[in-house]
């Protein structure tokens, strides 16, 4: 069976941005928000001060910089110290999430446009029966793509349960206690639908009940549903904070079908220590757990728009790799060789000089070419 793993550059050619790009973004916004209460220093000049100075680097990109902050909190000389920049963590966190929300609802025309050429996900559907995909990335591409060509998506969550939050929209749910026993919600066997795994956290994952409870949010089926109603959420909660002149930071303040006053956790992972216990995560770390286990379904791993940055994700694979019946496709139009960390096993590794769109096209190639020429034309131009 053949899986894909997607980072950041899988989503660049629907236009939300690689890491440089988002970094130059976030810098400006965190920089000309620095006399706002957005940011809250308790009065500390100094640690506004090496705070800004963080956002001004320009050899970071901003994973390294909440990494900074990380490391910071914990060689921090007090505890006044650590309990500001954790707070700052969280601000920044948050930060993250609003603008790449902000920067998927934009590109939604592009996607729409994109999404024409990306019929190969469902060929491969077709050939194999099920596919298991690995995502680092936040957006919602892939629930929006699979809603486009109407193919069957799970995602560890169950649908079909009281949730309570049906006045905010629909959800699927889980348990942290199935979510510890690994009782996710996935096509096994012989049934038919796309698995998708998302290891940092997304726009639509919330925890509730401290963390005894996760929602993930789910669209209607219609074009731009599952990112609009994201949207909603945030709108009903700015509504909630602006009736109580109160809000949170990287949570949610909404009122449930009861009209109770509730606080959705959002999950978004950044910087360098995930997975390693030395701050609180809200993105459940059993879904990183079920990644290791559901690599082995896959026989063949085709890797897009990931730069194998992540330390936790190369061990994985490398365990996964060393099965020599396994191989992995590194699928990116800029990569010339393998790199370091897999060169112990170049002899599984191959690359392929493709993005997603042209990886995607190559699955089925029997539409007609001038007519994909005519619209990579056009690409440009929505480009430009």
């Amino acid at each position: 069976m053949k899986g894909l793993f997607l980072g950041a550059g899988a989503s660049v050619e629907c236009g939300m941005p690689l890491v440089w790009s988002f970094t130059s973004i976030l810098s400006k916004n965190i920089l000309s928000r620095l006399d706002i209460k957005l940011f809250d220093f308790h009065g500390d000049e100094a640690i506004k001060k090496r705070f800004a100075l963080v956002f001004q680097s320009d050899t970071m990109h901003y994973e390294e910089m909440v990494k900074h902050l990380e490391n910071w909190k914990l060689e921090a000389k007090t505890p006044k110290e650590a309990q500001i920049v954790d707070g700052l963590i969280s601000q920044v966190t948050e930060c993250i999430q609003l603008l790449l929300l902000e920067l998927q609802e934009k590109c939604l025309p592009r996607m729409k446009f994109r999404f024409e050429n990306y019929f190969g996900l469902q060929a491969l559907l077709e050939q194999q029966g099920r596919i298991e995909i690995f995502s680092l990335n936040h957006d919602l591409i892939l629930e929006e793509l699979c809603a486009y060509y109407d193919l069957g998506l799970k995602d560890g969550f169950y649908a079909n349960r009281e949730h309570g939050y049906k006045n905010l929209g629909e959800f699927r749910l889980i348990t942290s206690k199935e979510l510890s026993e690994q009782k996710l919600d996935f096509y096994e066997g012989n049934e038919k639908g796309v698995n998708l795994l998302k290891l940092h956290g997304s726009f639509d994952i919330f925890a509730i009940e401290d963390k005894k409870t996760y929602l993930k949010s789910v669209g209607n089926g219609g074009f731009g549903s599952f990112v609009s109603a994201i949207r909603n959420i945030e709108s009903e909660s700015l509504n909630v904070c602006q009736k109580m002149q109160v809000r949170g930071v990287n949570e949610l303040f909404v009122n449930d079908s009861s009209g109770e006053l509730q606080f959705l956790r959002r999950s978004l992972l950044s910087g360098g220590h995930k997975f390693k216990g030395k701050f609180e995560q809200i993105a459940p770390i059993a879904l990183f757990d079920a990644f290791k286990n559901r690599i082995n379904n896959v026989q063949e791993l085709v890797v897009i728009g990931y730069g194998f940055g992540d330390e936790h994700v190369n061990e994985v694979m490398l365990k996964w790799l060393s099965d020599p019946k396994n191989q992995l496709t590194i699928s990116n139009p800029y990569c010339d060789e393998i790199p370091d960390i897999l060169k112990a096993h170049q002899a599984q590794v191959q690359i392929v000089k493709k993005g997603l769109t042209d990886y995607l096209l190559s699955i089925d190639p029997s539409k007609d070419q001038g007519e994909i020429m005519s619209e990579q034309i056009q690409i440009k131009l929505l480009n430009n």
